[in-house]
């Protein structure tokens, strides 16, 4: 086996029942998204979190034995790991023209890949997940700010148009209406950990400390500032968001870390699973 089929595997195996489906349910398309993902990530030795750093939205340099140096954005990052599906990825670039202010960047952000998955056309080469529950490894889940959805907005837009990721694992129950998913994605922000994760949930799945511990924690980095140790957080990387459901099951808040805020008003969500091209 491949070391890209093997991660892939453990991906998918890792935590039964809550992880990954057989290894067979995964679309082909999906598996080689997740298996080019996962397989940079294994290799990170330093990493920095940077606005539209490259046409090819994200800028990796070798560094020697194997190890890379990856500078990117949320987007960037997405969209990089999504040329190595080119019709996929030329799919999602031919829409972006139609979101307002997303004509000429040089790859899809947040909000782009968010408009399209929440729109998908007929033929489309990917399929749109209605419900967290049914999220599965390989899906690119993303959600647009408010001002950056693509409806009417009377307040000051967000900054940034969103947030997109690479998904690694099917829902990890939290509670009756959220759950954690693992995901790869480039973030300037500090997501659970293992370490983190309410103890109930460890407790439960004692095996996301092995799926957790195949990717360098290379992006948060210790700082002392005026006596107190805090994390900082850039770049490219492994951790564990908290998504909350609306009634329907769909996705309709998250939050990054513990302590953090729960973000749900005014956001927009959309999950795509990249599925083989129909003939």
């Amino acid at each position: 086996m491949t070391r890209f089929a093997t991660l892939i595997a453990f991906c998918l195996a890792a935590c039964p029942g809550a992880a990954g489906p057989a290894r067979a349910d995964l679309p082909a398309p999906a598996a080689t998204f997740i298996g080019n993902a996962t397989a940079l990530a294994q290799a990170l030795a330093d990493t920095r979190y940077v606005h539209e750093s490259s046409v090819q939205g994200a800028v990796i340099r070798p560094l020697g034995g194997g190890k890379l140096d990856i500078d990117a954005d949320c987007s960037g990052w997405v969209s990089h790991n999504l040329e190595r599906l080119p019709l996929h990825y030329e799919a999602v670039r031919r829409y972006q023209p139609q979101v307002a202010g997303e004509a000429g960047r040089p790859y899809p952000r947040a909000t782009v890949y968010r408009q399209y998955f929440a729109s998908l056309p007929p033929g489309a080469p990917f399929q749109a997940v209605r419900t967290l529950a049914a999220v599965q490894p390989g899906d690119i889940l993303s959600w647009c700010l408010p001002g950056h959805c693509g409806v009417p907005y009377s307040g000051k837009p967000a900054d940034d148009t969103g947030h997109v990721m690479v998904v690694l694992s099917k829902p990890i129950p939290n509670d009756a209406r959220s759950a954690f998913l693992m995901v790869l994605d480039a973030s300037s922000v500090t997501h659970y950990s293992v370490a983190t994760l309410p103890e109930a949930v460890r407790a439960k799945h004692p095996e996301l400390n092995t799926l957790y511990a195949n990717y360098p924690t290379v992006r948060d980095r210790t700082e002392i500032v005026d006596g107190k140790t805090r994390t900082v957080t850039s770049g490219v990387g492994p951790g564990f968001i908290l998504f909350g459901t609306n009634p329907d099951g769909s996705v309709g808040s998250f939050q990054f870390g513990p302590g953090d805020h729960t973000n749900s008003e005014g956001i927009g969500f959309a999950i795509g699973r990249p599925v083989p091209l129909r003939r």
